[in-house]
């Protein structure tokens, strides 16, 4: 018997593990039958463990599903059948680093942990007073949490202060929370040092902040130093680490590690081309609602670059990318519209989303309202 890929053994003894992001990965590896024969029963399994775990994104590809006519026999997903079919759910806003769900915790008993001091509570009572509108509360539970020493807290009121503009309050409560180790804290404290919100911008002061968490796994540090590394811009340029730290944050679904991952993939650089991998990861961040990804992606299709060519599918991809604001998108929509590729020939519809590309700044867009200006008056 043939041996599985190796990413697919990683991701499944991840999976079997508990690992909610790893049943993920394998679920969208069912999904979409990449290094693996395609099995929807198994797709939906491991994505209902996910999901059961709170995974949004495995949640959003199980109603995903269950929009495109699949029995997903999962209470949570009860009404997502009436969805529009095929849809791709809108991108997600960033989570919220101090959100708070509280299903099964009763919101008396937690105030009254927080009351005897329990300064997680005071965090989790914090937090849904904040989401709820009540920032001074917010901030007084944060502050009682903090004031114990204790690293969730004290990252919360700084991030607070943050958000209210408050910067040198923001500074002083994560560096206090990144000094106990709290990775959040770390990679804001060495972002605001970065971005020169503590005084000049300062790489050599911010990197050891940011690589600390990103050494935690923080999701946002290990995109940022890939970025960096990726570009040589305030490290020196290393694409092989570059793709490992992209790698380690796609692992765990974010969209844009998918994208960037995606794109070193397809062109070879820091490591050896896989088209294969580089359209599924692709495909995987258009899903999410990432506007250049859904335009790679129309294009992958379009070329048949690592999947089957299918320019009915890239339409529709530079359909969603166009509605999700992309001026690229709506150039690549206009130009199948004109020519008939994937769809019907649609004059007024090409030249309505061309005059949207070219409000959006699509340099290919102006040249061509440009060009067609020149044909029309060189025929009056």
């Amino acid at each position: 018997m043939a041996r599985e890929p190796a990413i697919v053994t990683r991701n499944r003894d991840a999976a079997e593990a508990g690992d909610a992001a790893a049943q993920c990965n394998l679920g969208n590896m069912y999904r979409m039958g990449f290094q693996v024969e395609q099995d929807l029963a198994q797709a939906i399994h491991w994505l209902g463990l996910a999901a059961g775990q709170g995974h949004d994104e495995a949640r959003q590809r199980l109603e995903q599903m269950a929009a495109e006519g699949m029995e997903i026999p999962l209470p949570w997903l009860e009404s997502a059948g009436s969805d529009e079919l095929g849809a791709v759910p809108p991108p997600e806003p960033e989570p919220d680093p101090l959100r708070y769900d509280p299903p099964v915790i009763d919101p008396e008993q937690l105030r009254a942990d927080a009351e005897s001091g329990d300064p997680d509570a005071q965090v989790a009572f914090g937090n849904l007073c904040r989401q709820q509108g009540e920032t001074e509360q917010a901030l007084r539970w944060y502050s009682l949490a903090a004031l114990q020493g204790y690293a969730a807290g004290q990252f919360a009121l700084g991030l607070v202060h943050d958000l209210q503009g408050q910067e040198a309050d923001a500074l002083n409560w994560y560096r206090q929370s990144a000094e106990q180790g709290y990775a959040p804290a770390q990679f804001n404290l060495g972002n605001m040092i970065l971005t020169g919100r503590d005084g000049p911008a300062d790489t050599a002061r911010a990197l050891p902040w940011l690589t600390k968490a990103a050494q935690q796994g923080d999701v946002s540090a290990c995109v940022l130093l890939a970025v960096m590394l990726e570009r040589g811009e305030g490290l020196p340029k290393d694409e092989a680490q570059a793709v490992e730290l992209y790698g380690q944050a796609a692992a765990k679904g974010d969209a844009q590690a998918r994208f960037n991952l995606s794109n070193m993939l397809r062109q070879g650089r820091g490591t050896e081309a896989d088209l294969n991998e580089a359209a599924y990861l692709c495909h995987l961040a258009a899903e999410q609602g990432l506007a250049p990804a859904q335009v790679n992606y129309g294009l992958l299709l379009a070329t048949g670059t690592g999947l089957p060519r299918n320019e009915a599918q890239a339409a529709q991809w530079f359909r969603r990318a166009a509605e999700n604001g992309s001026g690229q998108g709506a150039y690549l929509l206009s130009l199948a519209l004109r020519q008939g590729r994937g769809v019907a020939v649609d004059t007024a519809q090409a030249l309505h989303w061309l005059a949207l590309a070219a409000e959006a700044g699509d340099a290919h867009a102006l040249a061509d309202l440009a060009q067609a200006g020149k044909a029309a008056e060189a025929k009056e």
